[in-house]
C-alpha cells in the first residue's frame, strides 16, 4: 500500500478495493450563526449530515466513497469558521463515514486547486485528529475520469466504522493565543499566507471579504505570501521536485516554527500539504484572517508585498 500522501488515479484503480474512500467535495454557504448552531446542530451529525448534502457529490462521485462535509465536520464559533470539534464528538463522524482503525483512507475532491482544496482541508483535518493512514488523490474527481476511472451516483451508506479519535495534534494545529505575531518582524517565525496575491497586498481590500472588518491593512506585518496556487498545475499538485524550489524562494530560516493561514484554514491546508511532502512541519491557523479580521484587527495592519 502507499505511504505517499498523495497518490494518482492509476494507483488508486489497482487498489480501490484496499482504501476506504472519501468524496470532499464542497458548495461554499454563508457563515452560520454559531449561537443559532450551538443550540440547534451542534454535534448532531445525522441532522447535519440529513441537511448538508452537496448536489454535485451526490450526482456523481466515485463509488463506494462517502461524502466529507464541511458544514458537517466542523462547527462554527465566534471567531472561527470551521471549528473543530472534541475528539470524543469527531469521532462519531468519522465513523459514520465508515472509517476503521488502521485502514488507508483516500480522499478527494473536485473544483478549486485542480480538485485539490477541499480535498487537502479533510487530509489535514484527520490528520489532526491523529490519523496516519491517509493519502490524497492527485487532480480529484476529474484526473480519475481522465484516466477511465468510473463514476455513479448511489447513495453511499457505510457500515459504522470502528476508528477512535483519542486527542488533536497540536504539532500540526495552531491557535490565535499561542502564535507570538509580534516576532513576525523579526524573523524569529515564518507565517505563509497562502491567500491570493490581490487578497494579501491589499489590491483586493479585505473588507471585501469582512465588511465589518476595523483593520487597516490587507496582512499582518511579517507575514510571507505563499499563494495556494504555487504549488498546483492543472492535474493537481505540482512535483516535489518544483514545489522544493518554490520553497527556496520563500527564504524560510532554519528552525523556525512554521505557521501556514489563509482566510477560513481551507487554502493554507494545500500549502499544508505541500510543505510535508517537502519534509516541512507546519502548524495550521485553523482561525486564519476570519478571526484576526474580527478579534485582532490591529494586528492586520500592512499592505502591498512587505
Amino acid at each position: 500500500m502507499s505511504t505517499n500522501p498523495i497518490v494518482t488515479p492509476q494507483w488508486l484503480m489497482q487498489n480501490v478495493n484496499k482504501v476506504r474512500l472519501i468524496d470532499a467535495t464542497y458548495a461554499p454557504t454563508a457563515t452560520r450563526d454559531y449561537k443559532e448552531f450551538k443550540t440547534k446542530c451542534y454535534g448532531n451529525f445525522d441532522l447535519l449530515t440529513k441537511n448538508n448534502t452537496v448536489a454535485a457529490y451526490t450526482g456523481e462521485h466515485i463509488p463506494g466513497a462517502a461524502h466529507f462535509g464541511l458544514d458537517s465536520a466542523y462547527f462554527p464559533s465566534q471567531y472561527i469558521k470551521f471549528d473543530l470539534y472534541p475528539p470524543e464528538h469527531f469521532e462519531k463522524y468519522l465513523r459514520l463515514l465508515g472509517i476503521n482503525n488502521d485502514e488507508q483512507v483516500v480522499i478527494y475532491s473536485r473544483g478549486p486547486a485542480a480538485g485539490m482544496m477541499f480535498a487537502s482541508r479533510a487530509y489535514w483535518t484527520l490528520k489532526a485528529y491523529g490519523l496516519t493512514n491517509l493519502s490524497l488523490l492527485n487532480g480529484g474527481l476529474d484526473a480519475w475520469k481522465a484516466a477511465g476511472g468510473p463514476t455513479d451516483n448511489s447513495v453511499v451508506t457505510p457500515k459504522l466504522g470502528n476508528v477512535n479519535v483519542k486527542s488533536l495534534d497540536n504539532t500540526i494545529l495552531a491557535k490565535f493565543e499561542e502564535i507570538p505575531f509580534n516576532e513576525f518582524a523579526e524573523n524569529k517565525v515564518d507565517y505563509l499566507d497562502a491567500r491570493t496575491t490581490p487578497q494579501f497586498t491589499g489590491e483586493e481590500p479585505l473588507n471585501k471579504t469582512f465588511p465589518d472588518t476595523k483593520a487597516t491593512g490587507s496582512h499582518v506585518t511579517g507575514a510571507i505570501s505563499f499563494p495556494m496556487a504555487k504549488v498546483i498545475g492543472p492535474d493537481g499538485f505540482i512535483s516535489q521536485q518544483d514545489v522544493d524550489a518554490q520553497i527556496a524562494n520563500l527564504g524560510l530560516k532554519s528552525g523556525n516554527q512554521v505557521y501556514v493561514a489563509c482566510n477560513t484554514g481551507i487554502q493554507a491546508s494545500v500549502i499544508f500539504v505541500a510543505l510535508e511532502r517537502s519534509g516541512i512541519k507546519a502548524k495550521l491557523y485553523n482561525g486564519s484572517m476570519t478571526e484576526l479580521a474580527s478579534r485582532a484587527p490591529e494586528l492586520v495592519n500592512a499592505t502591498g508585498n512587505n
